[in-house]
């Protein structure tokens, strides 16, 4: 009887670490979203200022140097988000490590690796076939049957939201309602 007590709380403390460590990503990548944000219109101010001084091809200069943030950002929540996935990843290697760990624990958490791996490679997947459909980068993040989909684009036509939903619908078997997609300004 209390060896069960143990496993369940076992595995209840590794869904919970999980969970808050998907939590404190999102958490995280909203802070970017709103510290680029800020930083975008600063640059943008800064350029318009520039602009103004110098009538050498200023909208130029501003969309090289905006283009170059937008790919600083999407290269950013990459990185974030394998960050965050290789801790999950180690956390739940160790359990399966673990020699006193009960087996029932170790699968559970072997299906949890399983699981974050067929995550990653759906979202590589996903961002390329995006990518091939015109668009210069892309963001995907799944989780809990949701798909958020963040793309670099000024303007999304209801076409184009309906070409990403159709592509990550077909990947993932999620219904639309479950689809979440959003531009990111150039």
């Amino acid at each position: 009887m209390m060896y069960l007590k143990k496993k369940s709380i076992a595995i209840a403390s590794l869904v919970l670490l999980i969970a808050i460590a998907f939590v404190i990503n999102y958490s995280y990548q909203n802070g970017i979203n709103k510290n680029a944000s800020s930083k975008s219109n600063n640059l943008n101010t800064q350029s318009v200022d520039k602009s103004q001084a110098s009538s050498s091809t200023p909208s130029n200069k501003q969309s090289e140097a905006t283009t170059a943030l937008s790919s600083g950002l999407f290269s950013s929540y990459r990185q974030d988000r394998d960050v965050n996935r290789s801790r999950s990843l180690e956390a739940l290697q160790e359990i399966v490590n673990n020699k006193n760990t009960s087996q029932e624990t170790r699968d559970e958490a072997q299906k949890q690796i399983i699981k974050l791996t067929e995550t990653n490679q759906k979202e590589l997947i996903l961002e390329n076939l995006i990518k091939a459909k015109g668009f210069q980068d892309a963001i995907v993040l799944i989780d809990n049957n949701t798909a958020n989909v963040i793309v670099q684009a000024d303007k999304l036509s209801e076409d184009e939201v309906a070409k990403i939903q159709d592509v990550v619908s077909q990947q993932t078997g999620f219904p639309l309602d479950n689809i979440k997609i959003m531009n990111r300004m150039n």
